[in-house]
């Protein structure tokens, strides 16, 4: 009878800490291995512009979740799970804007997608600046509670504001303690689903009483965002990107890529199912994103036997690769597409390249950060 009270008090004991431990939060988040999704099920081209493909463009994602005390514990042994602090994540921001912040990245990243794809075919895509956008709003900031990731300023009282840095320095102009009205839209008013430039925004006033903040010694107006240009371009056809709930900006080089291959024959990955990873920049650029051994073992489960990966992230991809998956470094989509012509692909009309100039990569937008407004 003393044994079966004894395990049962032992039982009481673990139960109570596996409860305490799950109620409390941890400031990391765990990333495993997410989906391995053909990119052609995701894009809708118009009719007669999509061609039948020989071979898949995968792209790739993590699953992200934010941990507590029992599950940073089981996520310690885990052997394809990584455990990162959630600050390399959200940055200075509040973890409640990760959500946004994704949504953003996301968008920027389809939108870019399509404008690189069809640059790369030979298209004029002449591009504008349209205000900047709200990637990130501290907390506590003025902004906070007004702005949030995604809103775009396009006017600070009345005066019209085009670029990141032109709303940076209308804001520090400002008196500190000053208010200010803001005309605001979001990048959902501004561009259509399938890319296309919408021609009737919604637009609402905001207004917000400024902090102040020393610079070079003299005190200037603080908004508390973090906010990069909007670049919105004239496509010749819309193209649909259907991602569901998935964020981020880490596709950008393989919707590029699946574009690609629907515009050009369908024979860019020669047959191969083949996997791509990496942010895509307007210029054609091809950044780093994070989770990369992670992402290395969802394309292996999904069947790929090339992934293309950022230059800086091919010794991570390299740590946890199988023999059997060939791992292919790049800088940039020129050299996805020489990388995929030598593994046997053919470019066709993908190997026309961008075209200078208007229309072409002589004003990139994107992200580009300006300093806290």
């Amino acid at each position: 009878m003393h044994w079966l009270v004894a395990s049962g008090a032992v039982i009481l004991v673990l139960s109570l800490v596996v409860i305490a431990a799950s109620l409390v939060e941890m400031p990391y988040y765990s990333l495993t291995p997410g989906q391995a999704l053909p990119v052609s099920k995701l894009v809708t081209l118009p009719h007669g512009k999509a061609s039948r493909l020989d071979g898949e463009m995968l792209m790739t994602d993590v699953d992200v979740t934010r941990v507590n005390l029992l599950g940073y514990i089981i996520d310690m042994f885990e052997p394809h799970t990584a455990l990162i602090q959630a600050g390399e994540l959200t940055g200075p921001g509040p973890s409640s804007e990760l959500g946004g912040e994704a949504e953003v990245e996301m968008i920027e990243s389809k939108l870019t997608a399509r404008v690189e794809a069809l640059r790369q075919m030979g298209y004029s895509v002449p591009e504008h600046n349209a205000g900047a956008v709200v990637w990130m709003v501290l907390k506590p900031a003025p902004a906070w509670g007004k702005l949030a990731p995604g809103d775009v300023v396009t006017a600070v009282n009345g005066e019209t504001v085009t670029t990141a840095p032109v709303l940076a320095s209308k804001i520090a102009a400002a008196s500190p303690g000053s208010t200010v009205e803001l005309t605001v839209t979001t990048i959902g008013d501004l561009v259509a689903g399938n890319g296309s430039e919408l021609s009737h925004p919604a637009y609402r006033q905001v207004k917000v009483k400024l902090a102040g903040r020393t610079v070079g010694g003299k005190k200037v107006g603080f908004l508390g965002i973090a906010p990069y240009t909007q670049g919105l371009y004239a496509m010749p056809f819309g193209i649909g990107i259907s991602t569901g709930s998935i964020g981020g900006p880490s596709a950008g080089l393989a919707f590029t890529l699946g574009i690609l291959d629907e515009l050009a024959g369908g024979d860019l990955t020669g047959g191969k199912v083949v996997a791509a990873t990496g942010t895509i920049r307007p210029n054609g650029a091809v950044g780093p994103v994070g989770g990369v051994r992670e992402k290395t073992i969802a394309v292996e489960r999904g069947g790929a036997s090339v992934f293309i990966v950022p230059k800086a992230e091919y010794r991570s991809a390299m740590s946890v690769a199988s023999k059997t998956l060939r791992v292919v470094p790049v800088t940039s989509l020129a050299q996805a597409l020489s990388a995929l012509a030598k593994l046997g692909g053919k470019l066709g009309k993908a190997s026309t390249g961008a075209v200078s100039g208007p229309g072409g990569h002589s004003a990139p937008q994107g992200f580009q950060y300006a300093p806290w407004s």
